[in-house]
């Protein structure tokens, strides 16, 4: 599983959480993000690990290149969550995270791209 992690810090403990999970790159800007699934093919899933307009900022890059792609929004300011559903976050939490939160979403993050990957009964 290839995972994209979207943060202008080194998140380090969490960096080490998403490896047990799959392969991250780390990106410190979402321009950046976009342009390594334009040059490699899309990731399982992206985790923005910013703060209120830096993360919308990163959100409305990666939904301005895939609509698809699981994403996962982490801020320490509550009041974005009405913007994490207008840029269609599958998922937005709140910080303090703790590592089970995040390991828990990520897995449901990718949980969900295995779904999709699935063929339907209907296409057999």
């Amino acid at each position: 599983m290839r995972i994209a992690l979207c943060s202008y810090s080194q998140k380090e403990k969490e960096t080490a959480l998403l490896m047990k999970l799959g392969k991250v790159d780390r990106f410190d800007n979402g321009v950046f993000c976009t342009y390594a699934m334009q040059r490699d093919g899309p990731y399982d899933a992206v985790v923005v690990m910013e703060d209120g307009a830096r993360g919308m900022n990163f959100c409305m890059s990666i939904r301005g290149y895939s609509r698809d792609v699981p994403l996962l929004w982490i801020s320490d300011q509550a009041e974005f969550e009405p913007q994490s559903r207008r840029l269609q976050a599958d998922t937005f939490l709140v910080k303090p995270v703790t590592e089970y939160q995040l390991r828990e979403a990520v897995s449901r993050l990718l949980q969900k791209t295995t779904r999709g990957n699935k063929p339907r009964e209907e296409d057999e």
